[in-house]
């Protein structure tokens, strides 16, 4: 051991001999696309999808993984699996909250889930069939003049 840092053999076996020996970090490292690929999909799951922290981590831009998705189909592929398993991972903890009895949980669901039973936000208005208009042209431009005082 080293007397200035404990953690630091004195031999000089353990350390590297030339930079082939040194590990560098990834970013730091010639690696092929490949490689960087593999990576980044790695680090995208353990992210739980947001691509932006992932790149962050992995080195790259926001474009490069964005050019990778569209021109690579294997690697679209796995993004798109990585992004439903987070579906899924989100989906299991809600219903285990659920389960719990958690109120908040509970209407999330049901507003989400049951909205076809009224649980929704919002009003969803579905229309079939033509629109005919209340006025026809003559009457409405007959309307515009006689309101306009001509």
């Amino acid at each position: 051991m080293n007397e200035q840092n404990p953690t630091q053999s004195d031999t000089k076996s353990d350390t590297p001999t030339n930079k082939s020996d040194t590990i560098r970090p990834f970013r730091q490292r010639k690696t092929t696309t490949k490689e960087r690929k593999a990576f980044m999909l790695e680090v995208l799951e353990n992210q739980l999808g947001i691509v932006s922290v992932a790149c962050r981590q992995v080195g790259i831009s926001r474009e490069t993984h964005y050019h990778w998705v569209k021109k690579d189909p294997k690697y679209a592929k796995a993004v798109a699996e990585i992004v439903y398993n987070v579906k899924d991972f989100g989906e299991h903890a809600l219903f285990k909250l659920i389960k719990e009895g958690n109120p908040m949980a509970v209407w999330n669901f049901n507003k989400t889930k049951n909205r076809d039973r009224g649980y929704g936000e919002r009003l969803e208005i579905k229309h079939s069939g033509d629109i005919s208009p209340i006025f026809t042209k003559e009457e409405r431009e007959a309307e515009i003049k006689r309101l306009l005082g001509k």
